[in-house]
C-alpha cells in the first residue's frame, strides 16, 4: 500500500522548523519552537507519526538557553564601532559575545558614516581647488606658462651643458 509511504514523510517534513523547509540555516539549534503540524497533513498523520515528529524534534532546553545561542567574540576595533554607532553606551557595557546580526548592523551603519565622511571631503577637496585655481588665474598664472616656463629651464640647461663639453674638449 504506498498511501503511508507517502503520508509518513510529509508528516516528518510538517514537523520541521520553518528555517529547515525554506532552506535557510538558522542560527541556533537549542532555540526552536516546538513543531507544529500543518492542519492538512494532521487528519493524515498516526498518531505514532505525530508522536514520532514532536519527540525528535523538541529542542533540549537549558537553564542558559540565552547564553547558548551561537555568538562573536568583537575586537577593539569592533567594539569601537558598537559605541560609536550607539548599541552600547562604553565599552565596559558590551558583552562578551556580541550576536553576529548586532555586529553586521553596526558595520554597516559605520559604512554609510564613512561613505558620508568621504562625499563631504570629495566636496570641501572640490571648493578648495577651485578656489586655488581662481586665486592662480587672479595672480595671472597658468599651467600653459609654467610649462613653458619649465622647458625653457631646460633647454637653456641643455645650451650651457653643451658649452662646458665644448670648452672641455678644446682644453
Amino acid at each position: 500500500m504506498m498511501f503511508p509511504r507517502v503520508v509518513l514523510p510529509l508528516c516528518r517534513l510538517a514537523g520541521r522548523p520553518a528555517g529547515w523547509m525554506s532552506g535557510v540555516p538558522r542560527m541556533s539549534s537549542s532555540v526552536r519552537s516546538a513543531p507544529v503540524l500543518s492542519s492538512r497533513v494532521q487528519g493524515f498523520c498516526s498518531e505514532k507519526a505525530k508522536a514520532e515528529v514532536v519527540h525528535r524534534e523538541q529542542p533540549q532546553r537549558n537553564s542558559n538557553a540565552a547564553t547558548s545561542m551561537p555568538g562573536y567574540m568583537p575586537s577593539n576595533k569592533e567594539k569601537w564601532m558598537l559605541v560609536f554607532t550607539g548599541r552600547y553606551p562604553s565599552k565596559a557595557d558590551i558583552p562578551k559575545e556580541v550576536s553576529y546580526d548586532e555586529l553586521t548592523a553596526a558595520k554597516d551603519k559605520m559604512r554609510v558614516y564613512v561613505a558620508t565622511l568621504l562625499v563631504i571631503l570629495t566636496f570641501v577637496c572640490a571648493f578648495g581647488v577651485a578656489m586655488w585655481g581662481k586665486s592662480e588665474r587672479d595672480r595671472g598664472e597658468s599651467l600653459l606658462k609654467r610649462n613653458q616656463q619649465r622647458r625653457a629651464d631646460i633647454r637653456q640647461k641643455e645650451i650651457a651643458d653643451q658649452a662646458a663639453a665644448a670648452a672641455a674638449e678644446e682644453k
